[in-house]
């Protein structure tokens, strides 16, 4: 779990800002990997550290490392940035001067909608989840509220899914 913590903002952030390059994902892959090993070591040698304390480490360790080596390395050629960014048109402010190179208006998406849209969707997939696992081991209190969850989650996600993807529910409904 601690490799994989501490790369996790590098592979979300990419999609916001532009200077996220390979060599910053790759040098978040090695630092994460290396950190986690040391607390195994370090583990084994009887030195053993909380895993919520190494989990929150190798956060930080590796954040701090990819962040450093986007600064310090090549940033990606600059004609594959725009052409990249005519394709996609990522939103956010990480990715103005690109957007400004290719001389093209603000993505439309709206930041906060994606977000809160992110948030239903993890909100309807766990409480799905835990809701089932609750019912099936007899835990009825929590699989209800689990299932309050999930109905309140999913008919955010039916109000926030056709707001961005730019059309009306029963057009979205339709290609499903």
């Amino acid at each position: 779990m601690s490799v994989g913590a501490g790369t996790g903002s590098i592979y979300l952030l990419r999609w916001f800002w532009w200077r996220v390059n390979a060599w910053s994902e790759i040098a978040a892959m090695v630092s994460s990997f290396l950190v986690a090993l040391g607390f195994a070591v370090a583990a084994g040698r009887g030195a053993a550290v909380p895993s919520h304390i190494a989990l929150l480490v190798t956060v930080a360790v590796t954040t701090a490392v990819w962040i450093v080596t986007a600064f310090v390395t090549p940033p990606t050629d600059r004609a594959t940035l725009v052409e990249f960014y005519r394709r996609v048109r990522p939103a956010g402010p990480g990715w103005r001067s690109i957007r400004e190179d290719a001389g093209l208006d603000p993505s439309p998406d709206s930041l906060p909608q994606a977000l809160l849209g992110w948030t239903a969707g993890c909100a309807f997939i766990y409480s799905a989840l835990f809701g089932v696992g609750s019912a099936l081991y007899g835990h009825t209190a929590q699989a209800v509220v689990w299932a309050i969850v999930f109905v309140a989650s999913g008919g955010a996600l039916a109000k926030i899914v056709p707001a961005i993807w730019g059309a009306p529910s029963h057009e979205i409904m339709d290609r499903v």
